[in-house]
């Protein structure tokens, strides 16, 4: 980066303002929580002692005088546990209140009779669990306040109204929308599974009980076959097949031909599962936006602490790094978050929220970068708020054009790690790219390299589990769901395994799952690697190619990717048309998507009826 930062003028930074030194910074990094409180090593804890717990823990069995109905009891209680699961990372002081909830919940539920069973090895382990994650959460929650206390001191007597555009953004809109929408899905599920449990239950009501004789089991279908004088043989489905061996006696619940287990009357399984999955992201996307709006609005209330810091961009990064400011190099990165600029009431870009961020805005980004790869120049700005994990902070930043903007958080902040220098992101200059072209002008062909084929094969074997779990029961509505997912899951993988881009004198050839493009030379207008993709701009287009390769792995082995070389070769062909090759191809690529959705349906068809 460079040494200079964009300035920003004298008549934005608030009289009094004091700039956060590295000094000052380093002090408020060593303030934050220890690595045992990171939320990872909790969440491990907690997920595998109360898979655990719940494995150990016996089942209820149902029976003629306490039939098994609908538990939305059990549902409410598997939602807090979920949720608390989820709530670990953001929101600290909510995953505590959620933890205590949850934890007792489960250990009253070891035990058929109501008293926990905390001699048992998992419960103790659960126990112990929740204990380390209540120490880690309190540990967090001590340190945000230190972390506040010790930027609050940095900034000494300074505060400032925020600018008069951040009242514009209001946060958490696109959270509420999702969290109306799930939550919509939740109350449906209650009230068709109630629906359904009285439909059931008048039946139930007027139903003749009767006795029958197990005559055969079928355990993996949930069946049983059973014979009685007056109803004959019949087949009935139940939970536990395994309860009921070959000889026993089972009563039975008869309305003309409609004939189910007394213990087992209806099953509501489907609809309170729906409230479970659609419950759990809705409370968070919930929660998550109650927090944000709080937060800003108590941000609003009055003068805010402010500091003069650094702000910069990474390459193929969408988040905005804060700097101390005098952090010239960018080397010590202090929170990472997403912003959003605002602007006054009227504004076309008023009041946006992070989850409305497009693609385009990233290649925006991935624009500034100059030829020689390195990232744009550092911004001067002024911060409002006190920072520390999960805060919400409003900034006036520079900007080399169009002047100074405020940008306001669009998601919680983050702390960041020091990070080392990412050789996998920089472009090559051009020099180094033109010398690394053929003298003889040949076409040139880039293709999947290991790092595109091992997130491939993972994504095939994955699949591969899916599609056997999901029709090993047969035929139902979640194997409509992953059979109408199975082209998106033919095509990712495809791309991964077998994807190829060749330059040649008559244009490019893009191989992608399902077909060759070629696109001619004149059409094409840019080319960018970003993410894990490469994408060529063509009038009134843009065409995509993804996943050609793993960013995350190339990043941890320090490597560069084959799809990054490509993209940055055919940057410089489509700027000097004297570079360009003279020759032409014979070979494009094989799509193999046709192929992996026929193995796909092989597979499917094995897993159905021959497995």
């Amino acid at each position: 980066m460079s040494d200079l930062p964009v300035p920003l003028a004298q008549e934005q930074i608030p009289p009094g303002t004091r700039a956060w030194h590295a000094a000052d910074a380093e002090r408020w990094r060593a303030a934050g929580p220890g690595r045992w409180a990171e939320p990872l090593w909790p969440f491990l804890a907690l997920l595998a002692t109360a898979v655990w717990s719940i494995a150990e823990a016996p089942y209820p069995v149902c029976t003629t005088a306490i039939p098994c109905t609908t538990d939305w009891s059990g549902v409410s209680l598997a939602t807090i546990q979920v949720l608390t699961l989820v709530l670990l990372r953001r929101h600290p002081a909510l995953a505590l209140t959620g933890l205590v909830v949850s934890v007792g919940g489960l250990l009253l539920e070891d035990a058929p009779d109501g008293s926990p069973d905390l001699l048992a090895a998992s419960s103790v382990a659960l126990l112990l669990a929740a204990l380390y994650a209540a120490a880690t959460l309190i540990h967090r929650l001590v340190c945000a306040r230190q972390q506040q206390l010790v930027a609050l001191e940095a900034a000494d007597a300074a505060r400032a109204p925020l600018p008069g555009s951040a009242g514009t953004f209001r946060r958490g809109r696109a959270s509420f929308a999702l969290a109306s929408l799930l939550l919509a899905v939740s109350v449906f599920a209650v009230w068709q599974g109630e629906r359904d449990a009285s439909a059931f239950d008048e039946r139930v009501a007027r139903a003749t009980p009767a006795t029958a004789r197990v005559t055969g089991s079928d355990v993996d279908g949930g069946t049983l076959t059973v014979r009685s004088e007056a109803l004959g043989t019949h087949t009935v489905e139940v939970l536990f097949p395994e309860n009921h061996p070959v000889g026993s006696r089972l009563d039975l619940l008869v309305d003309g031909d409609w004939i189910r287990p007394a213990a087992e009357p209806y099953d509501t399984i489907g609809w309170e599962l729906l409230l479970l999955v659609s419950s759990v992201p809705g409370l968070a996307f919930l929660t998550g936006g109650l927090v944000a709006r709080g937060r800003a609005a108590r941000l609003r209330a009055e003068p805010a602490p402010v500091l003069r810091v650094l702000l910069a961009s990474r390459r193929n990064d969408t988040r905005t790094w804060l700097h101390a400011a005098d952090d010239r190099a960018a080397e010590r990165p202090l929170l990472s978050f997403h912003t959003r600029y605002v602007f006054e009431e009227g504004h076309p870009e008023d009041g946006f929220d992070d989850a409305d961020r497009s693609e385009d805005e990233d290649d925006d980004l991935d624009d500034d970068f100059d030829e020689a790869g390195e990232a744009p120049r550092l911004r001067e700005a002024v911060l409002y708020g006190l920072p520390h994990a999960g805060a919400e902070l409003v900034f006036t930043s520079a900007l080399e054009e169009g002047g100074p903007l405020t940008e306001c958080t669009a998601s919680p902040a983050r702390p960041a790690a020091p990070l080392p220098p990412d050789t996998t992101s920089r472009r090559r200059p051009t020099a180094d790219v033109v010398a690394a072209l053929p003298l003889s002008r040949e076409a040139l062909a880039w293709s999947a390299d290991t790092g595109a084929r091992i997130k491939g094969l993972g994504i095939l074997l994955m699949g591969a589990f899916v599609l056997g779990v999901t029709f090993d029961d047969g035929l139902s509505w979640r194997s409509i769901v992953t059979a109408l997912g199975l082209p998106l899951y033919a095509s990712a993988v495809a791309t991964a395994l077998n994807w190829r881009v060749v330059a040649d004198d008559k244009g490019l050839w893009m191989c992608g799952a399902w077909r060759v493009r070629h696109v001619p030379w004149d059409a094409v207008k840019a080319v960018s690697h970003v993410g894990d993709g490469i994408r060529v701009g063509v009038p009134d287009d843009e065409l995509r190619l993804s996943p050609t390769g793993w960013s995350w792995l190339d990043r941890r082995l320090g490597r560069r990717s084959t799809a990054q070389d490509a993209a940055e070769t055919l940057r410089v062909l489509v700027h000097h048309p004297e570079l360009r090759p003279r020759t032409s191809a014979t070979h494009h690529g094989l799509p193999l998507g046709p192929y992996l959705t026929a193995a796909a349906v092989l597979w499917t068809g094995t897993v159905l009826f021959l497995l």
